[in-house]
């Protein structure tokens, strides 16, 4: 006795071009009289359809020749201008590092020039009477940082995949230096040079979260976007 399963297997592997277990009348006959077997073969058919294979002289179906040449044309395009897009945004992004970091720099400079009146100076044994060493000190450690961060962005601008660390840094430095600033205005004791400095740290987020995101953040980002909408089985 003919079941449906081995009635369907055959029915696959026809459509497959393979070797058929049963006789292609006993098939056609069990067909005649069975709409399940008959609803299992026309859509068997159209998913090949779908699938965009072709029918070979012999029956079965077999992928086109020039397959691989049918799916590289249909995603080149993408893929060029995807490319093309991030290697423009991660120019940008890289001018911005280097741009930024020469401002931190020109703002250590000036931080140690500060720093220089405020040093004991001793002429003869006298000491100048402008002398603050805790300011001076304090100064030249802010310089001293300003430095270490071009140093990083110009680092970064070289070698971007090396922005993901300095990037978490640069987002809590500026977390803290926010909140500091809103704390000031409340007290209204807003000091000369805080609000720009705070927007050049936001102008170095900036640049390196573009960085980020043409290197590589894009690709990641793109992959955990499908991995929240994927459908568990």
């Amino acid at each position: 006795m003919i079941d449906h399963d081995q009635v369907q297997a055959a029915l696959s592997a026809r459509i497959d071009g393979e070797p058929s277990p049963l006789d292609d009348d006993v098939i056609d006959a069990h067909l005649a009289g069975c709409a399940r077997c008959r609803q299992f073969h026309d859509e068997a058919l159209a998913l090949s359809r779908r699938l965009r294979f072709i029918d070979p002289a012999d029956g079965g179906m077999a992928p086109p020749a020039d397959l691989s040449e049918v799916i590289l044309a249909g995603i080149e395009p993408e893929w060029r201008r995807t490319a093309n897009a991030r290697m423009v945004g991660l120019a940008v992004a890289r001018f911005l590092l280097v741009i930024a970091g020469i401002l931190w720099v020109v703002w250590g400079v000036q931080l140690l020039g500060q720093a220089g009146g405020l040093n004991p100076v001793g002429a003869e044994g006298v000491v100048s009477p402008d002398a603050d060493p805790q300011t001076a000190t304090l100064l030249v450690n802010a310089a001293a940082m300003r430095f270490s961060l071009a140093l990083g962005l110009f680092t970064v601008a070289w070698k971007p995949r090396l922005v993901s660390s300095l990037l978490v840094f640069v987002g809590a430095l500026w977390t803290f230096m926010f909140g500091f600033l809103v704390r000031d205005v409340v007290l209204d004791t807003v000091a000369d040079g805080q609000v720009m400095g705070l927007l050049l740290l936001f102008l170095t987020l900036i640049a390196m979260a573009w960085t980020w995101l043409s290197h590589h953040g894009y690709v990641v980002l793109r992959a955990g976007w499908r991995e929240l909408g994927a459908n568990p089985v």
